[in-house]
């Protein structure tokens, strides 16, 4: 074979492995770089550079999150790991991956709370409880809510802490999640002190909060173990709050803000324990751990503000060039400006003359409105007034009518009733000497009137002072009434009750029976009826009174109101509450009345302000 055909071989399998060699590198090149937690930091910076370049941005915000870790385990770089943290969080929802990056949002609240970046810990909680309430993620939502309620309780603002912890504590229900929904029960009574302890948990309530250690739990159980703590601390229980915050510390890990909480909470537990120099431990202890986040958050913003001083520099660098490319072109442009400037000042000046007649009419619409309204607000307030006024005559003159009616009774009882018995033993002890006298017409008569004045004392007195108010309540009342009055000649009188009337306060029973007794007599004295029904309802919102009749009936319009009616009247208003007469000449009348009552009603002033004594 001649050396020139040994060329072209050599040439021609030399060209085949170039082109072999071409093929294979963009093969390498494109071969995607894997990240692992063994990684150093400046080897997943280089990943994370070739990440982004082709596109693998989900993967690239693992690395930051590893990155991340890593400067967790020293507290001097919280502040790298929360701008790492948000890099991770960028590079997801550039990804499209929401549940890894609200994961990230999540991690960013528990770091800026652990530096006492309270509201925007918040604020990074309430964005994860919003994506989950979109979700329908009643676990995650749970888990927030807790969270948002431990950071107000590190901000001490109780109320706020209890009613997340109350929200979270529904959520643990719905999701069957017992344990949680139980230990947020305990926090708010440990902080509120406004529900009674639990009586019923054991001394020893060792709950072995250690088993519930699945994904569901396990970034719960420092923050459970400090609440459980709390509430123990709370019921006085002291070493077993020591053994709990001993725990939750084994437990917090990088939890800056739960070891934080756990450290201020055991050294108030051993100053309980009167164990002063525990209590001097562990604050010391504290005090350096709060001191070291302390500098990382001074770090962290010295760090911004370099930043933000170099960001300035440089913007003042690029305002410097423009300035000076804007002078260029003005020099350039002046003899243009001139006259465009005379037409920009003319209009101008016509724009600030409109802004400025706009301005004054608004100016003074607005003090047009702002006069209305206090007006109105004036006489709100004068309407409020009248009202209170007339609801303190209204109590006035009925407390009044109550207290005479019982000296009145209180009266015809004990002197007029006294002296009529008096009289009718002395008629006695007459007949018993001499029994021929009960022959005599006049004495039989006078007899016969003195039982009659007597029964007539005793009504009038029963009527004006009922006893039986008090003794039975306001149903025995009513029929003791109806009793009283039933004979032969009155109509018959039906009373249907409904509803728990027997645990009605004084107060308002006094206004039933004055009210279901006025409409009652004037059904017998003007009506005429036959028959008279009594309705007697209480609601789960009101009371309702209603008083039928079968009698002549009449035109409300044109009767005029008697004492009976306006009594009826001022004590349903005084009561808040509506009447409603309905009647037709030669039918009869039916006369409503609905008075709001919940037991919250009856614990408030309308109720509780009449003295029972009045009896």
């Amino acid at each position: 074979m001649s050396n020139s055909s040994t060329q072209k071989i050599f040439s021609f399998m030399a060209g085949i492995v170039s082109v072999m060699i071409l093929l294979c590198l963009p093969l390498s090149s494109t071969a995607q770089p894997t990240i692992n937690d063994q990684m150093s930091k400046a080897e997943l910076y280089r990943q994370i550079t070739q990440l982004e370049q082709i596109g693998e941005y989900s993967t690239a915000a693992e690395a930051y999150r590893l990155i991340a870790e890593k400067d967790l385990a020293e507290i001097d770089n919280l502040d790298k790991a929360i701008k790492n943290y948000i890099e991770a969080q960028k590079l997801f929802e550039k990804a499209g991956d929401s549940v890894r990056m609200y994961q990230t949002i999540n991690d960013l609240g528990h770091l800026y709370s652990g530096s006492e970046y309270y509201l925007e810990a918040i604020a990074m909680f309430e964005k994860v409880k919003s994506y989950a309430s979109r979700t329908l993620d009643t676990l995650t939502q749970a888990r927030m809510l807790q969270q948002i309620g431990e950071i107000y309780i590190a901000r001490k603002q109780v109320s706020e802490a209890s009613r997340y912890l109350e929200q979270a504590s529904k959520l643990n229900l719905q999701i069957q999640d017992t344990l949680l929904s139980v230990i947020n029960q305990l926090t708010i009574t440990a902080l509120t002190g406004h529900r009674k302890m639990f009586s019923d948990l054991p001394d020893s309530m060792r709950l072995e909060l250690s088993k519930y250690d699945s994904i569901r739990y396990e970034s719960f159980l420092p923050s459970i173990h400090l609440h459980v703590g709390m509430y123990n601390m709370r019921a006085k229980k002291y070493k077993l709050a020591e053994y709990y915050f001993h725990q939750g510390l084994k437990l917090s890990g990088h939890d800056t803000f739960v070891k934080r909480e756990l450290y201020r909470y055991l050294s108030e537990c051993y100053e309980k324990m009167n164990d002063y120099p525990a209590a001097l431990s562990v604050m010391k202890t504290y005090n350096n751990f709060n001191d070291s986040l302390n500098d990382a958050s001074k770090s962290s913003s010295i760090q911004q503000m370099l930043l933000n001083s170099k960001n300035i520099e440089r913007e003042t660098e690029l305002q410097e060039m423009a300035l000076d490319r804007n002078i260029t072109a003005l020099k350039s442009r002046i003899s243009k400006v001139f006259s465009v400037g005379l037409l920009v000042a003319v209009v101008f000046m016509l724009i600030v003359s409109y802004i400025f007649i706009r301005s004054f009419q608004q100016r003074l619409n607005a003090n047009q409105i702002i006069t209305k309204q206090n007006e109105e607000l004036t006489q709100r307030k004068i309407n409020e007034l009248e009202t209170n006024l007339k609801i303190e005559t209204m109590s006035s003159m009925l407390t009044g009518q109550e207290v005479e009616r019982e000296r009145i009774a209180r009266d015809l009882h004990d002197s007029l009733g006294g002296l009529l018995s008096t009289v009718k033993l002395h008629f006695d002890a007459i007949q018993v000497k001499n029994p021929e006298i009960t022959s005599q017409k006049e004495y039989s008569k006078a007899y016969t009137l003195l039982d009659a004045a007597c029964a007539e004392v005793r009504t009038i007195s029963n009527n004006m002072q009922p006893g039986a108010l008090l003794k039975m309540g306001i149903v025995p009342a009513i029929k003791d009434l109806i009793n009283r009055i039933e004979s032969e000649e009155m109509p018959h009188i039906e009373f249907i009750h409904y509803g728990p009337l027997h645990n009605l306060p004084t107060s308002i029973i006094l206004h039933i029976f004055r009210i279901v007794q006025e409409l009652l007599y004037n059904c017998i004295k003007h009506a005429h009826a036959k028959e008279i029904l009594i309705q007697l309802i209480r609601n789960e919102e009101d009371l309702e009174i209603m008083v039928e009749d079968d009698g002549q009936g009449y035109d409300p319009a044109e009767i005029k109101k008697g004492m009976g009616t306006e009594n009826v009247s001022a004590r349903v208003n005084f009561l808040k509450g509506e009447i409603s007469v309905y009647s037709v000449i030669g039918t009869g009348t039916t006369s409503t009345i609905t008075i709001p009552y919940t037991q919250e009603m009856a614990e408030g002033e309308v109720f509780s302000n009449f003295d029972p004594e009045m009896f």
